[in-house]
């Protein structure tokens, strides 16, 4: 197995990174943990292409910029903040890598959303990809069909179209639920419609999307890519051929919510 290893730009994770090859004996480096260690870096993409499986370590932010460049499977150890999507917890990667270097995982693969803008090709993203007003202060009229039929057309802020990995995300802050990430849908949430006359919708990811506005909008991938919408283009969304694939050793998604999303009392309680 041939491992690539990728780490968000802090001292904390250049300290588990640097033992996490270690006990590798050896890693493909991205460029940044590879001058923290004086050794031979590569790009996210040449990792992508070299390396088998890839580890990070670092939070959602590091996980969504890996997955934009590869389709490898990933294993994601958490030290940024919340780090939904991660693993495991920083206190844990030793133990973690033992286990994988014993071959004791599994490969979880969750669904990504492709998308054209007009004729364009643009990213595929993991988590969601975001419509907003491009005038902040004024509302926007869009309008979402499902397979050529108009569900939905509402005054407000934008639209959130989320993955099911993407559910604990953005879409989640603007009241949509909380999903399965091993599920095949698709989550349509909007932002802050105009009288509350939308409610978020989960559909099967075997529909066809097709968004409009009718003044200038943006459209974020992920949070990382944005593109200008204007009010002359369709915004079409479907499942990605490419999944996203996630290596598991002993997580549960149900005890995760819990954990991270929860609200616990105090053991005296």
């Amino acid at each position: 197995m041939k491992w690539g290893l990728i780490c968000k730009p802090s001292e904390k994770s250049f300290v588990i990174g640097k033992k996490i090859y270690e006990m590798l004996n050896g890693a493909l480096l991205e460029y940044k943990i590879a001058e923290y260690m004086g050794e031979k870096g590569y790009s996210i993409e040449e990792i992508g292409k070299k390396a088998d499986a890839i580890i990070i370590v670092g939070g959602d932010g590091t996980i969504l910029m890996t997955l934009q460049h590869t389709d490898k499977p990933i294993f994601s150890i958490n030290t940024g903040r919340i780090g939904f999507l991660t693993e495991i917890e920083a206190a844990k990667a030793e133990e973690a890598v033992e286990k994988l270097k014993r071959g004791e995982y599994h490969v979880e693969e969750r669904i990504k959303l492709s998308s054209k803008l007009g004729k364009k090709r643009l990213p595929d993203a993991a988590n969601e990809i975001a419509i907003h007003t491009a005038h902040v202060g004024k509302i926007l009229l869009l309008k979402l069909y499902v397979d050529g039929i108009l569900t939905q057309s509402f005054y407000g802020d934008g639209l959130i179209i989320s993955t099911p990995m993407g559910s604990t995300s953005y879409a989640l802050s603007v009241g949509g639920p909380v999903v399965d990430p091993t599920l095949k849908v698709f989550i349509i949430a909007p932002i802050a419609p105009f009288r509350h006359l939308a409610s978020a919708l989960v559909i099967p990811s075997d529909k066809k999307l097709k968004i409009k506005v009718e003044k200038p909008a943006k459209i974020a991938i992920d949070g990382i890519h944005t593109f200008d919408f204007s009010p002359s283009r369709t915004l079409s969304i479907e499942q990605s051929d490419v999944a996203a694939k996630f290596i598991k050793i002993d997580d549960n998604f149900y005890r995760r919510i819990y954990r991270k999303l929860s609200f616990r009392y105090p053991k005296s309680l």
